[in-house]
């Protein structure tokens, strides 16, 4: 690396080919330079690997390229934390974009409030169109208590749980691994760890959409069979057993937030086994 970035962008990929190429050109077309972009290929058996490799040669310096076997989202995750450099950290997901502006936004209001945490707005591109979540003022306006519960107990109320939407300065915090155990709710758990991490943390919100996240049809969570519906279930169930377990002994106070998420998410899986 011949300079040091203000920006990491961390990215895990597994056979994302089909859009590869797209979120890759939303990076290259940013407005702001100072950043390095570290992929992780997690074992892909697509053409995933062969893209970055040819589609990273007009990054230069600006991307560094990780390869390892199939281990997961996490381990995948977890390998570019270990080589980020950047003061400030992100993720972006293999098969989402950026808004061509959305690195120099986000440096700028985190350097002139001096926060530890920039959580953003996105656009939620799906079949039944596109949609663009803004910040409501009980979240702009939240204590970082009532933040930590939004973001515990809601999919989207101050960011949820999503890595993708939050920005993190990487001298307030030492940043704990993406629990590879875990495999639904892990991200939501590692938010909750790095925001106990923190110390008086100074958050700001980025009242705009600068973030492309892709729901699609034909992916495994909305065209799911009957097992791959009772794989899930267990994750969840596992997985909620791990954030209960973290809240109990680390955030007490949260324990009624970590409850109302239990009681949706085994209600959901009731209704479902029941029509199946």
């Amino acid at each position: 690396m011949a300079f040091t970035p203000k920006i990491s962008i961390i990215t895990p990929v597994y056979n994302a080919a089909p859009h590869l190429k797209d979120t890759m050109a939303s990076v290259r077309n940013q407005t702001f330079p100072d950043y390095e972009w570290i992929l992780c290929d997690d074992g892909s058996t697509d053409e995933s690997y062969h893209i970055l490799q040819d589609q990273g040669k007009a990054f230069g310096d600006h991307i560094r390229l990780l390869h390892q076997e199939n281990a997961g989202v996490s381990s995948a995750r977890n390998a570019c934390l270990k080589v980020a450099t950047g003061e400030y950290l992100m993720f972006l997901d293999a098969d989402d974009r950026l808004e061509p502006d959305t690195l120099e936004i986000l440096f700028h209001n985190m350097e002139k409030c001096r926060a530890d945490v920039g959580i953003f707005g996105w656009y939620i591109h799906q079949s039944e169109g596109l949609f663009s979540y803004v910040f409501e003022e009980k979240e702009k306006q939240a204590s970082p208590e009532a933040l930590y519960k939004m973001i515990l107990r809601d999919p989207y109320l101050c960011g949820g749980g999503y890595p993708w939407n939050k920005i993190w300065r990487r001298s307030s915090l030492v940043f704990p691994e993406f629990p590879q155990d875990l495999h639904h709710f892990e991200d939501k758990l590692w938010t909750l760890q790095c925001l106990d991490l923190l110390k008086d943390p100074r958050f700001i919100f980025v009242d705009q959409p600068l973030y492309h996240y892709y729901i699609y049809d034909t992916s495994l969570s909305h065209n799911m069979t009957e097992e791959g519906f009772l794989r899930l279930a267990e994750h969840t169930l596992d997985a909620l057993e791990a954030m209960r377990s973290y809240i109990e002994r680390v955030h007490p106070s949260a324990l009624s937030s970590v409850n109302e998420l239990t009681r949706e998410k085994l209600a959901t899986i009731r209704d479902v086994l029941g029509d199946i």
